[in-house]
This record gives C-alpha cells, structure tokens and sequence, in this order.
C-alpha cells in the first residue's frame, strides 16, 4: 500500500495534468479506492476487462495478450457465467479459495452455447497492476482534481 501512495504522491509532485478522462470519476476517496487496489493482489488475476450490465451479466470486453484468460480461450463478447463454481459477482467479490498455479473451471456463453474453459489461477503480474492502477488514478481521480489557484488547465 505504500508503494501506492508514494507512486500517487509522485504523480501529484511531478503536476500530472488533468487529461481528458476516458474514465467516469471514481465515487470513492483516494485512500478507499486504493485499498480496493490493493485487494486486486489477494485475488486470482484472470486478464479481461468486463462490462456488468443491469441486470448483472458479466460480458468480456477485453482479454489481454498472455493473460490466464487468454490462455484458457476466453473471448471478447463472451459472458462469464459461473468462475471457479462462483457466480461472478461472489467471485470478484472476495478471495476465491485459489492458490497460485491452481486451475479453475469457468463457464462462458458464447453464440448461444455454454462452452467450459480451464484457466490457471496466477496473481496479477506488477507492470500491469502498476499500469491499471496508475491509469486510473489519472484518468478518474487526477483528471477530476480542480486546477490549482492561479492555473488554468491550458497551463498545462
């Protein structure tokens, strides 16, 4: 955690600019959301980024290249029906009873068929949690900051 603060406090030290935020702003404070960043490191990281809708589907936007998700065949548009036995929202939720390098089935819907994929529990390699971290610091918390007294953010 205090690798975190010290990164931001960098960030901060160094006048990141405010930028146009492709991220809505995060409804958390700063301390609270880097404690739920932190947890990222205690979870199964599985390389995808979803879209929950309102009804709680979970739908693959994105699989990263390498990923544990990659490797298993996961797809974007496919929607994540149960992972490690888990509806995906228990599952994101909490620690998953994984240990690294231990293998999870999960149950995807793709073109109307439920296919089983195996995928290897592994933890989040830190260039990309620094990435994800860092770019959401900047673009939902920093990019949000008012400009300070005296600048304008063409200043910038």
């Amino acid at each position: 955690m205090r690798s975190l603060v010290r990164w931001l406090v960098l960030l901060l030290a160094l006048g990141a600019s405010p930028a146009a935020a492709k991220q809505p702003k995060c409804p958390l404070d700063l301390m609270t959301c880097l404690n739920r960043f932190q947890l990222m490191k205690e979870r199964p990281w599985m390389g995808v980024e979803v879209d929950r809708d309102s009804v709680g589907v979970y739908r693959i936007v994105t699989v990263s290249a390498g990923s544990p998700a990659e490797q298993a065949g996961m797809q974007p548009g496919d929607v994540l029906n149960k992972v490690g036995g888990k509806p995906p929202a228990d599952w994101f939720a909490g620690k998953a009873g994984w240990k690294m390098g231990d293998k999870g089935q999960i149950l995807v819907a793709r073109g109307g068929q439920e296919r089983r994929l195996l995928m290897e529990y592994r933890v989040i390699p830190e260039d990309v949690f620094a990435r994800i971290v860092g770019l959401h610091m900047v673009e939902a918390h920093l990019a949000y900051m008012p400009a300070p007294p005296g600048e304008s953010v063409e200043n910038h």
